[in-house]
């Protein structure tokens, strides 16, 4: 079980609130794989890979404009960039093999996304997700797909999953500590708003309404304490 968050020091560390939603979501969609191993329907692995994969690279195309941008002559940050970029070309690719039937809106989905996206920890991250796209490109579109591909697939989500893990441990421990020394709280709440409020959207609060979903009645309420300083700070530069 994830442990719950407690509080919030710095505007920043909502990105603690994000990751554990994106970790809730990881870990049903390998869950839904791991139900599938043996054959059966993978339209409802395939619907939760799309969930996944809009809402990390908004995430990432926010994190770029706004959070690591102004961290100028800083490693880590353009480190993370370059991670940010693999992530999207990689994921691109990945659903280059939903060409038909109820999968077909997913390509360009994905590909809306990573357009916005210009920019080595996640090397390794890319190389799994073009294994698994190479699984489902020979796969899905068959009458019956063999129950040892299955399982092969499974593990390469399952490596997919480690990675992203691996990538959110390195942002929180040298990422998330330069914001904090390097940023003021406003430019801090600057950076939250733009990774929680989608303004181009027709609908804005698509992103934080999905992670007041995964998180716990505490951490909703941290979610919600840093959203009224949002709408403090929008009303006093109105």
């Amino acid at each position: 079980m994830t442990t719950e968050i407690t509080r919030l020091d710095s505007p920043i560390d909502v990105m603690h609130l994000m990751h554990k939603a994106f970790r809730q979501l990881s870990e049903r969609m390998e869950l839904e794989m791991f139900r599938r191993q043996e054959g059966g329907d993978l339209s409802a692995f395939t619907a939760l890979f799309e969930i996944w994969a809009k809402r990390i690279l908004f995430h990432a195309t926010a994190e770029d404009a706004y959070m690591t941008a102004p961290l100028v002559d800083s490693q880590p940050a353009r480190d993370n960039e370059a991670e940010h970029a693999e992530l999207a070309q990689q994921a691109g690719s990945l659903v280059a093999f939903l060409e038909k039937g109820d999968f077909a809106g997913l390509e360009a989905n994905v590909k809306a996304a990573m357009a916005a996206l210009e920019d080595q920890q996640h090397q390794e991250l890319a190389e799994k997700l073009h294994d698994v796209e190479e699984v489902l490109k020979r796969e899905i579109g068959e009458d019956r797909v063999l129950a040892r591909t299955r399982r092969h697939l499974y593990r390469k989500v399952v490596d997919l999953r480690v990675l992203e893990y691996d990538h959110f441990e390195n942002e929180e421990a040298f990422v998330l500590p330069l914001v904090r020394d390097r940023m003021t709280e406003a430019e801090q709440l600057n950076v939250a708003r733009h990774l929680l409020i989608d303004e181009e959207s027709d609908d804005p609060r698509w992103i934080i309404d999905w992670v007041c979903s995964e998180l716990t009645t505490g951490e909703r309420m941290l979610l919600a304490g840093l959203e009224l300083r949002l709408n403090r700070v929008s009303t006093l530069h109105a």
